[in-house]
Formats: C-alpha cells, sequence, structure tokens
C-alpha cells in the first residue's frame, strides 16, 4: 500500500489491494501454520490446549476463505475498471486463469483445515494436506509462475511458505503454552523451528536469487526496497526466537515463576513483527522485479 501511494497516481483499489493480500497471508498461512502444529505436536496437547487449537484452527481457516473471497470480488473490482463487481464477463475470464486456480486449490485448501478442527482421528492428515494446497496455492499465481525457471521457483515457494507458516501460526498456540508453563511442548517446538527457519532462509534465498539474477539491479525496483525492508523483519523475527530458545525457554523449564508472563509477551511482540511481515511480502508481490531476461513470455 505504501508504495502504491508513492507513485505518481496511486489507485486506492491497487492500495487495498495489498492490505487484503497481506491479511490473506496471516489468516490462510496462518491456518496452515496451526493445522502442521496439530500434525506435529496434536498428541502433546491436553484438553484445554486441543480446544484452544481447535478454536484457532477453525476460525483462522473460514476468516482465510473469508478473505480470499473478498481479495476475488476486488480484483473483479480492478479488472473491470472500477464499473462493476459482478461483470460476467471479467468473472468467467478471472476463473478460468491463475487467479482461480489459485483461489480454488486455496479455499480446498482451507476447507480441509477447518474439518481438521474437528475432534476425527484423521483430523492430522486432513490438517497437514490442508495446509500443502494452501501454501502451494500461492506458487499457482504470481512470480514463480511468471519467471523462468518455473517448475523450481513454485517449488521453493512452497516450500518457503509452509515452513513460514508453521512459525507464524504456532505463535498463539506458544503464547497460550508459555502462560500455562508448558516448557517441555515449548522447547519440542524450538527444536522443530530450527529446521523451519532453515528453510524459510534457504528457500526464500534461493528464490530471490531466481527472481533478482543481476543484483546490482536489485534497488532498480521498488520490489528489492521491498524485499530488504521483509529481510529486516525477518531478522528481528529470528532475534526473538535465539532470545525464547537460548533464554526463557531454559528458564521455563526451570521452573523459574517469573519467565511465562515475560516469554508470552515477547512472544505477542514476535507476533506483531511477523504481521508486518506479511505486509512486506504483500508490497514485494504487488510489484515486479526488473526484467533480466528470464520473464516467461505470455
Amino acid at each position: 500500500m505504501i508504495l502504491e501511494y508513492l507513485q505518481p497516481d496511486p489507485s486506492l483499489l491497487d492500495g487495498a489491494t495489498v492490505l487484503l493480500r497481506a491479511a490473506q497471508y496471516a489468516t490462510s498461512l496462518g491456518a496452515a501454520g496451526i493445522g502442521l502444529f496439530l500434525a506435529a505436536f496434536g498428541h502433546r496437547l491436553d484438553a484445554a490446549g486441543m480446544a484452544h487449537l481447535r478454536r484457532w484452527l477453525l476460525g483462522a481457516a473460514l476468516a482465510g476463505i473469508a478473505v480470499s473471497l473478498a481479495g476475488l470480488l476486488l480484483r473483479a473490482q480492478i479488472l473491470s475498471g472500477g464499473e462493476a463487481w459482478f461483470d460476467g464477463a471479467v468473472w468467467r475470464a478471472m476463473m478460468v486463469s491463475r487467479i482461480g486456480d489459485a483461489f480454488w486449490l486455496r479455499c480446498a485448501g482451507l476447507a480441509l483445515l477447518a474439518l481438521a478442527a474437528m475432534p476425527w482421528p484423521v483430523a492430522p492428515a486432513l490438517a497437514a494436506m490442508g495446509a500443502l494446497m494452501a501454501a502451494a496455492s500461492y506458487a499457482a499465481m504470481g512470480h514463480s509462475t511468471l519467471f523462468r525457471p518455473r517448475q523450481e521457483l513454485s517449488a521453493l515457494v512452497t516450500l518457503h511458505l509452509l515452513a513460514v507458516g508453521f512459525w507464524i501460526g504456532s505463535l498463539p498456540l506458544l503464547i497460550r503454552a508459555a502462560r500455562a508453563g508448558e516448557g517441555a511442548l515449548i522447547a519440542a517446538w524450538s527444536r522443530a523451528a530450527l529446521a523451519m527457519v532453515a528453510v524459510v532462509v534457504l528457500a526464500g534465498g534461493m528464490a530471490a536469487v531466481l527472481l533478482v539474477p543481476r543484483w546490482d539491479l536489485l534497488f532498480a525496483a521498488w520490489y528489492g526496497w521491498a524485499m530488504i525492508v521483509k529481510l529486516a523483519l525477518v531478522l528481528g523475527l529470528i532475534a526473538l526466537a535465539a532470545r525464547h530458545k537460548l533464554r526463557l525457554t531454559p528458564a521455563l523449564e526451570a521452573g523459574d515463576e517469573a519467565v511465562p508472563g515475560k516469554l508470552a509477551r515477547s512472544i505477542r511482540m514476535e507476533a506483531v513483527l511477523a504481521l508486518l511481515v506479511f505486509w512486506a511480502a504483500a508490497e514485494m508481490v504487488s510489484v515486479h522485479p526488473i526484467d533480466a531476461g528470464h520473464r516467461i513470455a505470455p
């Protein structure tokens, strides 16, 4: 949205699209992350913890579907030139394009995640499949479909977003675990999170190299500035996560009574940074990297 209003002729609709896209990331990838938490750590939760997880999972999945539909309506308004919300020709063209493919794949994944919120034995499998579909939907459109090598970019985007979703979607569950003094659960999550952080950095970095092969042109487009902001925010997240793992979690496991509240507050701060990361990512995908000859011809 900020990048849009730095343009010579800013568009209110295009700016609103950036904010809606950030909300879509937060809800759909958040739901995917909660689903992955269920699949990996659901067996460690007591009845109260599982009820808390199911409420968050159902709420995030339904919110993701609602925000995705709102995004589709806004896109239809933009494509119709701001003249109609329900132009039949626009909707037909949109739903047979990559936009429609991504929408249906995302909504199907979120529907599976909503079903995984039910107390069924197959819930972890539904959650894992739904998380994969929700993350893969973002590789069905956008930069990964416009630049070569397409298959590699799509795979990297999907892996990157699965890891991001697991990290960010776990935060509301970790806040409750911190308050309850569940140090063993947080320690187990931290061990898994190390691998997820590695995937976030490696997959995101490799995708960035493929999208911006000439780093001397990085700041020739707004894409580069948005990327730098996103990287700075991610470094802040990593710094907080390192503090949690190295200082607060061991103290929590040792029974320090002052730590639960301190850790919960720090995780809330991490969640705020995560929302800003989603905003920066939404800004990034609203503009294209400088074309260095590797764009797929239309």
